[in-house]
């Protein structure tokens, strides 16, 4: 190499700077999003024509709720190449679920410091909410059909 790094070797670092620092303590479903900063986000709706529209929102507003509803919230980046493939499965499932289900994108370079306070770690992650309170999580590219399952399993 001629001194200049390549993306494996980012990459091989990022993973090892992952092992050495550890994961965290624990699955953090049951944390509330009460007390997280508040901050401009997106979220999806479905227009009449059957669209998907990105509408912006604040993100204490959307998921801070009381009602039953599941919220879905996508830690994801512009750059990151899973975030991009994930989000077509995110619209689909929007327009299958409509209104029993919220989807509120968190872009991490616009609200990192929403990420941080969530200890968000990697991209994309996906927090799912309902009243308030974290009910799952994954992280990394899940296809649709195992992301429906996960909703429906919390129904």
């Amino acid at each position: 190499m001629s001194g200049i790094w390549g993306i494996r070797e980012v990459c091989g670092l990022a993973v090892f700077a992952a092992l050495i620092a550890g994961c965290q303590d624990g699955p953090t479903s049951g944390a509330p999003v009460a007390g997280c900063p508040d901050g401009k986000v997106e979220y999806l709706t479905v227009a009449e024509s059957g669209r998907i529209r990105h509408t912006d929102g604040a993100f204490l507003e959307l998921v801070d709720r009381q009602d039953q509803k599941l919220i879905i919230v996508d830690f994801w980046a512009t750059w990151c190449g899973p975030c991009l493939k994930m989000a077509p499965h995110l619209e689909t499932i929007k327009k299958d679920w409509g209104d029993r289900i919220e989807i509120v994108k968190v872009d991490v370079d616009k609200s990192p410091h929403i990420a941080n306070h969530l200890q968000v770690l990697a991209y994309p992650t996906v927090r799912i909410f309902r009243g308030g309170i974290q009910v799952a999580d994954f992280v990394g590219y899940r296809p649709r059909e195992e992301i429906e399952s996960l909703l429906k399993s919390l129904q």
